[in-house]
């Protein structure tokens, strides 16, 4: 009789021999990805169309078992699958031995027929984000603990997602994304706060792509009545297009008679939430939002979340089921909670690092007559901890030249000053590019009386005599007048003036730039001059707490209003990214309308403040009325 032997991944062999049978169970690794032995005969043997063998792991312990399986399909009758637990390997290949030589199976009432079980746990394709927004819970429509939201509820007015495709354009958010969102959302702050989690964790593999996931559920879930009380835990399985969950009792038991398998209330939060862990593995977007409200708890960035993770996923179908997850072997996944371990001593090992204040320039090192240069700032703009070592590169020299970059309103003109001021340096010159920057920047020819006498600029005072100078928006130079920058940020820095002088780059002399990204009119900067920049560093959009700080201390008149000013705010940045708009709003608009305001109302000073960003475009001037008149301002 003709054979086939099937070792997958990697032998197929159509002629056999007791010797090549014997190789092939010496290949197989009992931890490699489903490691699996068939011999397919020509012909049915007792009734059988194939023999297999698997190493599989005890669910429960983690064992290796010998596993084999077949199915029998006799004349006339329906075909049955059994399987059998060798009790070792020497058993297991006797019964192939018996198989191949002697054409024979062991008796197969001593094994387990699978055929009335294979087909319990239904097993369904679905598009469980659309899936979600048509499930509820009997109970109740509240999304437990999730700042106050119902299903359906429109929240709008926190965030419409670019990608929104509703004929009404509102958001909403639906009850079983939500609750997986809370629960979730609470296992990650459990572990970010203490370095350990009771809830559970979850586990991947290193391609980012398959994930496991358990999780406890709290006790106030079951008083609650949100979670029955007889589910104590949650598995769930997913690979990239397969998701499997399971509960289990207090006993660690797995529930398969209890609830029906497929039941809305307990197929979709564990179903999320092992997709959550995904989404936040595979998008850093999406993790730094995660981690924005671990850190400021908020409704707004709630449903940005819970919009995001569902914009993102919606068109999406998953085979579901419900049904005890594949057995884990912990060497072939990273755990949540060890990796946060790792990155939590990491962080904790930086910001002992920053958080060792900037050191001040000595008091002689400066010219007394440019001490009035020092910054003094407003109380309320503080160097934030993460500027901290930068700041001291800077004071000892390891750090001369620094480029700020990022959206407009996020401060880095004022980081600049900030760091000055910290180290007690004088900026001698701040420079905007867009309006000053000419070829006499580095001082020109005055006529004084008969004569022309060559006046030096304040930036070539502090090439001269240490001091710092700012260029705002460099990369609106032109480059034929950025061009001494050159030689004087290489190692031997100097400048040549145009009286033939050269001046040597005094060794308390620093140098500033800022720059905003993608705006209209913006040059990408020269790479040679970009290269000479010993720091780079991306100041992100001012997060709300740190406007609300702003707008609250410089214009206290408005805090009634900041929430509402903060929600035009973000509805205004989603309009001009969505609509890839060369418009720009920033904090310093929304100063300036708490600003004049106070003598003349929102509504007014909206006219003046915040309408002018549309640059004249009427529909832009009437869609951003729109949005300012949807809130109450009296």
């Amino acid at each position: 009789m003709d054979f086939k032997l099937i070792k997958e991944p990697d032998i197929e062999d159509d002629n056999p021999t007791l010797r090549t049978i014997a190789a092939a169970f010496q290949s197989l690794d009992p931890y490699q990805e489903d490691p699996v032995l068939t011999l397919w005969p020509s012909k049915p043997i007792d009734d059988s169309g194939y023999l297999q063998f698997q190493y599989v792991f005890d669910s429960k312990t983690g064992d290796i078992e010998f596993y084999l399986n077949t199915t029998i399909e006799p004349p006339n009758y329906e075909p049955r699958r059994y399987s059998y637990i060798a009790k070792s390997m020497d058993e297991v290949k006797e019964i192939f031995y018996n198989y191949f030589v002697r054409h024979k199976l062991p008796d197969i009432s001593y094994w387990e027929d699978e055929t009335d079980t294979s087909n319990d746990m239904e097993v369904l394709t679905m598009p469980v984000f659309k899936e979600a927004f048509q499930t509820v819970r009997k109970n109740g429509k509240d999304i437990y603990k999730g700042f106050g939201f119902k299903h359906l509820s429109d929240v709008t007015q926190y965030y419409v997602h670019p990608n929104n495709q509703s004929s009404t354009g509102t958001t909403s958010l639906c009850q079983p994304i939500g609750e997986a969102l809370v629960m979730f959302l609470t296992f990650i702050k459990d572990v970010n706060g203490f370095g350990d989690s009771t809830l559970g964790d979850y586990y991947y593999r290193e391609n980012k792509e398959v994930f496991h996931q358990k999780i406890m559920v709290p006790e106030d879930w079951h008083n609650a009545g949100i979670i029955d009380t007889s589910i104590f835990s949650y598995r769930a399985y997913f690979d990239v297009q397969n998701i499997i969950v399971g509960a289990y009792d207090i006993n660690d038991n797995f529930i398969k008679d209890f609830i029906h398998p497929l039941s809305n209330l307990y197929k979709l939060l564990p179903s999320f939430m092992v997709l959550l862990a995904y989404e936040m593995e595979n998008n850093n977007d999406f993790s730094s939002l995660v981690h924005n409200f671990i850190e400021s708890p908020a409704a707004d960035i709630f449903v940005n979340i819970h919009e995001d993770f569902y914009q993102n996923h919606k068109n999406d179908s998953y085979t579901l089921q419900y049904d005890e997850p594949p057995y884990m072997h912990p060497k072939r996944f990273t755990s949540y909670k060890d990796a946060f371990a790792v990155r939590f001593e990491n962080q904790r090992n930086i910001t002992v690092i920053q958080e060792k204040r900037p050191v001040s320039f000595p008091a002689d090192s400066f010219s007394n007559e440019y001490f009035n240069l020092i910054p003094n700032l407003p109380k309320e703009l503080k160097l934030h901890k993460s500027l901290y070592a930068l700041s001291n590169a800077i004071q000892n020299g390891d750090t001369l030249s620094t480029l700020f970059h990022g959206p407009a309103g996020t401060g880095k003109t004022i980081a600049c000053k900030l760091v000055c001021q910290e180290i007690k340096m004088p900026i001698m010159e701040t420079v905007n590019c867009t309006e000053n920057l000419d070829e006499f920047i580095l001082g020109k020819y005055i006529p004084q009386g008969s004569e022309f006498v060559f006046t030096e600029s304040y930036v070539t005072k502090a090439i001269r005599y240490g001091g710092a100078v700012v260029f705002e928006e460099i990369n609106f130079a032109k480059p034929q007048y950025l061009a001494f920058l050159n030689s004087l940020l290489d190692d031997n820095g100097f400048i040549r003036l145009d009286n033939n002088e050269v001046v040597k780059r005094h060794q308390n002399f620093r140098f500033f730039a800022t720059m905003n990204l993608g705006y209209f009119g913006t040059k990408d900067l020269n790479q040679a001059l970009f290269n000479r920049f010993n720091a780079v560093i991306e100041l992100p959009a001012l997060p709300d707490n740190a406007i609300r700080l702003m707008l609250k201390t410089r214009v206290p008149n408005c805090e009634p209003f900041i929430d509402k000013m903060l929600n035009v705010y973000h509805k205004l940045k989603t309009k001009i990214e969505s609509e890839e708009l060369e418009i720009v709003i920033s904090p310093r608009n929304l100063e300036n309308w708490a600003r004049l305001a106070q003598h003349e109302g929102y509504i007014r000073a909206s006219e003046k403040t915040i309408l002018p960003i549309a640059k004249n475009d009427r529909t832009l001037e009437a869609a951003i009325k729109g949005i300012i008149f949807v809130y109450k301002w009296v």
